[in-house]
């Protein structure tokens, strides 16, 4: 299996192949990547890789940018993950918090998560509204803000789009383990890494399903043991796209006016129907150093970042 760069490390390399000056800025704990052409530049995060997250001229004065909200994303007319977020100092007491959550009309099971979460970490999955008030008083008396969202099980995709031009799209897949017909779910599980088990899932999926550590998983069943899906090259395509997926990403890039968006949904059938897409979330920074080792392609990365780098700069 071929190995990844780190994403910093590609846009070093494509940046040097272009003739663009490039120099880590010691910022913190982010250090960003400062890419330049005489007095135009760009930004790349180290600690949230990916494109565009600051972009101007030299002397300009720059405000930080914000991910699009659900509402705005609903008035231009797409379907997003119905999210709830809640922040407990906006409550004068518990009890007006745990009002508002039972006045939302929600379907169990139900996923919940502090807005400062990534990759399924510090997660609670709430299988009725008893589960869900004691996880809410929690977060209240911690005063943490955090999000309800409803568990979905449908196909995943990302799709990403560079300057009105859709350039890749694959599926993503929770990590799971397969069943031999004599291995303990146990003992499967201790033969993958431990950043691709959750345990708070692991337990709901035993619940779910009636097992236990000590079941033997029957031969080719799936165990699904972490909430947060990564890529995979199930389906993958960098051309060839399906028309009217095609179109819609683009629109929506248009839309939200975004010169590089990754594009994450649920379709519970076909790509060709964009009207049952569900947006999961929106990234002006997605990531492509994971496309060697998930989907093993070592090409597409570079022209991506290439054409990034080109189109901004004028090359």
């Amino acid at each position: 299996m071929p190995t990844t760069p780190k994403n910093i490390e590609l846009y070093i390399t494509v940046a040097k192949k272009l003739g663009l000056q490039t120099e880590m800025v010691d910022s913190g704990a982010r250090s960003p990547l400062l890419i330049s052409k005489g007095d135009k530049f760009t930004l790349i995060n180290t600690k949230s890789p990916g494109f565009y997250p600051t972009v101007g001229r030299w002397n300009a004065t720059f405000t930080s940018s914000k991910l699009l909200s659900q509402t705005i994303l609903d008035r231009f007319g797409y379907t997003t993950i119905k999210t709830i977020f809640l922040q407990p100092s906006l409550f004068k007491t518990q009890t007006a918090l745990l009002k508002q959550i039972k006045n939302e009309k929600l379907n169990f099971p139900v996923l919940v998560k502090p807005n400062y979460g990534c990759d399924g970490n510090n997660i609670d999955i709430a299988d009725n509204a008893t589960q869900l008030k004691n996880i809410s008083k929690r977060h209240f008396n911690n005063n943490a803000g955090f999000l309800v969202q409803p568990i979905i099980n449908q196909h995943e995709y990302r799709i990403l789009v560079v300057n009105n031009t859709v350039q890749l799209v694959h599926s993503k897949e929770n990590h799971h383990i397969i069943g031999d017909g004599i291995s303990t779910i146990a003992t499967l599980l201790n033969t993958i890494k431990q950043s691709e088990k959750d345990i708070v899932f692991i337990n709901w999926q035993y619940k779910k399903l009636k097992l236990s550590p000590t079941s033997i998983l029957a031969k080719g069943m799936i165990f699904e043991c972490h909430l947060t899906r990564k890529p995979s090259c199930t389906y993958y395509k960098t051309k060839d796209f399906d028309p009217a997926m095609e179109r819609w990403a683009i629109k929506l890039a248009k839309d939200i006016s975004s010169p590089v968006v990754g594009i994450d949904v649920f379709v519970p059938d076909t790509l060709s129907d964009p009207t049952s897409y569900t947006i999961i979330e929106l990234n002006s920074n997605p990531a492509i150093y994971y496309l060697p080792l998930r989907c093993n392609d070592i090409v597409t990365g570079p022209r991506i970042v290439e054409k990034v780098l080109c189109d901004y700069f004028e090359i």
